[in-house]
């Protein structure tokens, strides 16, 4: 008996979807549609789902293979809070805007301590600014890609990683630049120095 569990172990684990050519282009237009209403990057959904960001690139492009893995699928489903089922489904329902973004976010409000603030103090925001470019650095990104998905000018972001802001950041847009560095909510409002200072007396 426990041979026969193992082997329909095995057969999950190498389990795939089939995904006709005629399909990759609705599939496309959904993971497109779904990844943009959660407020997600390519390279967020990429890494929540576990394959190289220029894969899921070619997938939003209609280059979908013809199968892929039901881990991958359900990987999927998960990261855009879809139904089992509904990416690959021929006739699948509309469904309602995200109520959340992606990684249970809340969104921005003016109240409440968990609330993120509607705008970040400049004296704050100049702490952000050097500890961003570092992280940015760190991961391989360039400046001007993390600027496009803040919505902001490659001289903007510039001036934001030197610590210069003419005025004091929005929450939503904090949020974005987080979201541009693959951060969790809130990442960038972590005093370096406090975590430093935390570690070292740990």
């Amino acid at each position: 008996m426990k041979k026969t569990d193992d082997m329909n172990e095995a057969g999950m684990a190498g389990l795939r979807e089939w995904i006709p050519r005629s399909d990759a282009q609705r599939v496309a237009q959904r993971l497109r549609d779904r990844r943009r209403a959660l407020g997600l990057t390519q390279v967020e959904l990429a890494a929540a789902v576990g394959v190289a960001p220029p894969t899921y690139v070619h997938w939003e492009r209609g280059r979908v293979p013809g199968t892929i893995a039901a881990g991958t699928v359900k990987a999927l489903e998960a990261a855009l809070q879809i139904p089992d089922g509904w990416l690959l489904s021929q006739d699948a329902p509309l469904l309602p805007d995200p109520v959340v973004i992606a990684g249970n976010v809340p969104p921005c409000r003016a109240a409440g301590s968990a609330a993120l603030p509607m705008r970040i103090p400049v004296a704050r925001c100049e702490q952000i600014g050097p500890h961003a470019a570092q992280l940015r650095k760190a991961l391989g990104l360039p400046a001007a890609e993390v600027a496009r998905r803040c919505g902001v000018s490659s001289v903007t972001l510039s001036q934001w990683e030197r610590g210069v802001f003419p005025k004091a950041l929005t929450g939503q847009r904090l949020r974005a630049w987080e979201r541009a560095l693959m951060l969790a909510p809130g990442q960038l409002l972590e005093s370096p120095e406090g975590k430093a200072n935390a570690s070292n007396h740990g």
